[in-house]
């Protein structure tokens, strides 16, 4: 005798082509109510949807298979030297209890951006290769750390201040030329 859960696998199986004709037409049939529930449970639930993708993507992968998929992006454009991933992890990440402290105060931080392991190199020349690479937080870096955010908004703020010293500045050249033809039509009068 065949389970139920054999018995609804073999049965998928066999009407795999009805049982997705028949969802596939119910869901031409009411798609407006389809997209709008589906719309509302995104709304509804966003940070829970986003934080199990990134879960599952950290899972599936791994961090430090994502960090290395970046660095030989980086090697690539740059025409650095990279290694592979077996040498990336086997030798060095695997076994490096900086990266197991960094990574766990990361997920204990709930993924804070500032508290993401990164990998620096020693010597930009010499590459991506585990020999030239160190772990380190992307808060220590100028470029990644939270002075970046800051420095945004202050020149932001400073390019607003420009734009509207120049819109007073043409109001105010506006005026004085304005003055000035006056003074010339008294003149020539």
């Amino acid at each position: 005798m065949v389970g139920r859960e054999d018995y609804f696998k073999n049965y998928y199986q066999d009407n795999k082509k009805k049982i997705i004709g028949r969802a596939n037409k119910d869901y031409k049939t009411n798609r407006k109510k389809r997209l709008t529930s589906h719309h509302k449970y995104y709304k509804d639930n966003r940070e829970v949807i986003l934080a199990k993708a990134k879960q599952k993507s950290l899972a599936f992968r791994g961090h430090a298979y994502s960090i290395w998929s970046a660095v030989k992006k980086y090697a690539h454009k740059w025409h650095l030297p990279c290694c592979t991933f077996e040498e990336f992890y086997d030798q060095w990440t695997s076994d490096d209890p900086t990266y197991d402290q960094l990574y766990k105060d990361w997920v204990d931080s709930e993924y804070n951006e500032y508290l993401s392991p990164v990998v620096m190199r020693s010597v930009k020349k010499n590459g991506y290769v585990p020999e030239n690479l160190k772990w380190d937080i992307k808060k220590n870096y100028s470029w990644w750390n939270e002075d970046s955010a800051i420095f945004k908004e202050v020149s932001n703020r400073i390019e607003g201040q420009q734009k509207e010293r120049n819109q007073r500045n043409k109001e105010w050249r506006k005026k004085v030329r304005e003055q000035w033809k006056a003074k010339q039509k008294e003149k020539n009068k």
